[in-house]
């Protein structure tokens, strides 16, 4: 098999601010909306800010918690915290097909 062939992993950055209530829920959050759309078929990085700053000027992170979603690509970002009613949008995003359409 020629390695285009197989699909595109995803690759999504979670952006948080240290270890608080709100860095918590955007995680696992993230980590159920990952279950739902793509169980086993995806890849989360999570970054604390704090820990690792450059990697949030890198990617121009101005506000946490924000979710980047790197692959597939153009680079998409979503800001603030994410609520199963922005799930159908972020799944548009990863060009993937949800419950609701």
């Amino acid at each position: 098999m020629d390695i285009t062939d197989q699909p595109v992993v995803p690759l999504l950055r979670l952006y948080v601010a240290g270890a608080t209530n709100r860095s918590t829920r955007a995680i696992t959050t993230v980590r159920r909306l990952c279950e739902r759309y793509l169980p086993g078929r995806y890849r989360l990085e999570v970054i604390d800010v704090y820990q690792q700053p450059e990697r949030a000027r890198e990617d121009h992170i101005i506000a946490t918690p924000t979710l980047l979603i790197v692959q597939p690509g153009p680079p998409t970002a979503f800001i603030g915290e994410l609520r199963p009613s922005d799930w159908p949008r972020i799944a548009a995003a990863l060009n993937i097909l949800t419950d609701e359409e």
